[in-house]
């Protein structure tokens, strides 16, 4: 059965996670739980609670002797001191856990930075291939126009067109350039 803890009007107690049927009913006909109180006048002295109203009735009929209170009263800070201590540590652990995914983090990018270069040196000798394919292909298309053109200018002038008028009427007729 799991205990937990709780702060209310009469101080800090610890409960039972369930209620406790034997204990006596609440005025307003509810089952009550055994709890414990923490508080500086009755500490560890167990006492009957109602969830709804609080405190019914106490379980232990006296009060704790003068050692036994002093007693449970250093065991209750002592247990809130290493409450606090593991509240600490346990924050400290959240704080190096985020530091070591922060470096893991950044180490694995530092490899991601190194396949980003590798990924943009590919693509820029790609780039520099195709630029020289267009210069190429440019280059070699206005080469073949050049010889397209002579060699029609030649057919034309040893077909007797003498008139270097007619001669590029017919170029562009035959290139079907609109004037």
């Amino acid at each position: 059965m799991g205990k937990t803890c709780f702060r209310h009007a009469y101080g800090k107690y610890q409960r039972d996670s369930t209620p406790n049927n034997e204990g006596p009913p609440c005025h307003c006909s509810q089952p009550t739980a055994l709890t414990m109180a923490w508080t500086e006048e009755n500490p560890g002295r167990r006492f009957y609670k109602c969830d709804e109203h609080g405190f019914v009735v106490w379980h232990d009929k006296e009060k704790s002797c003068r050692w036994q209170k002093q007693s449970l009263l250093e065991a209750r800070d002592k247990i809130l001191t290493q409450a606090e201590e593991v509240k600490a540590l346990t924050t400290a652990l959240r704080r190096a856990n985020a530091q070591i995914a922060a470096l893991e983090v950044s180490r694995s990018s530092g490899s991601i930075n190194e396949s980003l270069k590798a990924i943009e040196d590919h693509i820029s000798a790609h780039i520099n291939e195709t630029q020289k394919v267009v210069r190429n292909l440019v280059l070699y298309s206005g080469g073949g126009f050049a010889i397209a053109s002579a060699v029609i200018i030649f057919y034309m002038k040893s077909r007797c067109f003498l008139n270097p008028c007619r001669a590029l009427m017919f170029l562009i007729c035959c290139l079907n350039i609109n004037y």
